[in-house]
């Protein structure tokens, strides 16, 4: 991936209330969410960003100063910067990449393509990609796995004409790293939905467990910085590998995931 080129595809806002080493801040974990850099991949240095973005170099520096301090990113003397994926915990990066969350739990992530298809869109996906019925979309269907156990069935659906070069070598890293590579959109938020449900025979053979087994089904749609859904997909998660959390208190409930 080209993180520069994907990092300026669209200017940050001068006009703008947030300043904007934060604009930037938001850029870069937006980019890192997309799992992009691998733990031994430097990100972008400060000076190719400032030159690139046309920022001042005390923008960035402030920027990553903040990255470095929250634990989301160290710096090696002589090599770079480098995400740190191992104190991530259930953050938005991982909060949006399977590989992100399992990297953040010491396992090994991993994917197997069930299939990818050309197809119509139809009421339900028409509206959470907020195209027409009837637009051509690809329906990818995958199998993640965290040390070669199976975690969780995603069947995604992304515009065929915003994406019409993807192939299923694509697809055996990161859909987020492909889409952002391709068109420089990357996840800004995303909303879900739960539900729990018994797990049918194709759906349990694939997971290995037994027909009927308690599931969830999470009804996902993300969307890009412009508040645009580019990704909307079903995944169904293995009851017995996740919880979850609320926290409730006078600021509101607070919501997270925990996954075995």
């Amino acid at each position: 991936m080209n993180a520069l080129k994907v990092l300026s595809s669209r200017p940050l806002d001068a006009s703008n209330t947030t300043p904007l080493y934060l604009q930037l801040k938001e850029r870069m974990l937006e980019l890192i969410a997309t799992r992009a850099f691998g733990e031994k991949d430097p990100l972008p240095n400060e000076e190719d960003i400032a030159n690139v973005m046309r920022l001042s170099r005390g923008t960035v520096r402030r920027c990553f100063k903040d990255l470095v301090d929250e634990g989301r990113v160290v710096r090696r003397r002589s090599k770079g910067s480098f995400v740190n994926y191992q104190q991530q915990g259930h953050n938005m990066e991982t909060a949006f990449n399977f590989t992100a969350e399992m990297t953040a739990l010491g396992k090994h992530p991993s994917s197997k393509v069930l299939g990818l298809r050309r197809r119509s869109s139809n009421k339900g996906i028409s509206k959470n990609l907020q195209i027409h019925d009837g637009t051509q979309v690809w329906e990818i269907r995958r199998v993640r796995l965290a040390d070669d156990e199976p975690m969780q069935i995603v069947t995604a659906y992304i515009p065929y004409e915003d994406y019409p070069e993807l192939t299923e070598e694509a697809l055996e890293s990161s859909l987020y790293t492909f889409i952002a590579n391709t068109s420089g959109r990357m996840p800004a938020h995303a909303i879900e939905i739960y539900e729990a449900i018994n797990l049918d025979a194709r759906e349990a053979q694939v997971l290995g467990v037994l027909k009927g087994t308690a599931a969830l089904r999470t009804l996902r749609t993300t969307y890009d910085s412009y508040g645009k859904p580019f990704e909307t997909s079903i995944i169904v998660l293995r009851a017995d590998y996740n919880r979850f959390m609320l926290k409730l208190d006078t600021n509101g409930t607070h919501f997270s995931k925990i996954t075995a």
